[in-house]
């Protein structure tokens, strides 16, 4: 059985998002917050599959300002992390925007949160703190217990494979960052000067160290420019 996380869907309406104070239900009745709402409801809704483009998407969403602008630069580009379209669509069907329900910003920062905690006591477990180690598996297994998940099987190499797809974005997301930590996948920065971008080092190209060609060429052309070291004689 291998990761579904490839197979989440995200939906993002053409026009992105926008922030509105809006109407939420709470435990405690409902109140007023900042959401994450299409910018124009009558736009339509366009699948995405954001853990098949960053595969290091915990480690995006760690590294995410919690600020409005960041949350709202994310969503665009990967969807919302807990709303999901009641239906799937016909082939061919559209649809609407505002079949999206509201998604609080305080969601958002939460995950950085909790999320940025457990990359913290990972580095440090890393570093040698076996300590950390308690604390890390404790927040996890929180954070896994509520996850979403189908059942799926998927085309593989002559044959079907199961796999655990992922309903939402938030659970592919914690998913993720426990197959890194279990080791069934290194995710590392890219060292290029003003990059810093995730990339996945995988089994097939264990050597991998830039996220782009165009990173590459860049380090290559200034270590070449660099002056040659000069020796005393």
């Amino acid at each position: 059985m291998h990761s579904g996380n490839p197979l989440v869907e995200t939906w993002i309406p053409d026009g992105g998002f926008k922030i509105e104070r809006r109407k939420i239900k709470t435990p405690d009745g409902s109140t007023l917050a900042e959401c994450l709402v299409p910018k124009w409801t009558s736009d339509d809704l366009t699948p995405d599959h954001p853990c098949a483009r960053q595969p290091c998407l915990h480690r995006v969403l760690a590294d995410c300002p919690p600020t409005p602008e960041g949350i709202l630069a994310l969503s665009d580009r990967y969807g919302l992390l807990t709303v999901t379209i009641p239906r799937r669509p016909a082939p061919g069907e559209k649809i609407r925007a505002d079949v999206l329900p509201p998604e609080p910003l305080d969601i958002w920062r939460a995950e950085i949160r909790a999320l940025r905690a457990c990359v913290d006591l990972w580095e440090s477990i890393a570093g040698g703190n076996r300590d950390a180690t308690a604390a890390l598996n404790r927040k996890l297994a929180e954070k896994l217990a509520g996850a979403r998940f189908h059942l799926t099987a998927c085309p593989g190499e002559g044959r079907f494979l199961l796999a655990y797809r992922p309903l939402r974005l938030v659970d592919a997301v914690w998913q993720r960052f426990a197959e890194e930590i279990s080791g069934r996948i290194q995710c590392v920065r890219c060292p290029a000067p003003k990059c810093g971008r995730w990339l996945l080092r995988g089994t097939a190209r264990s050597d991998r160290v830039y996220c782009s060609n165009a990173c590459k060429n860049q380090v290559f052309r200034a270590q070449r420019r660099r002056p040659a070291a000069v020796t005393d004689r």
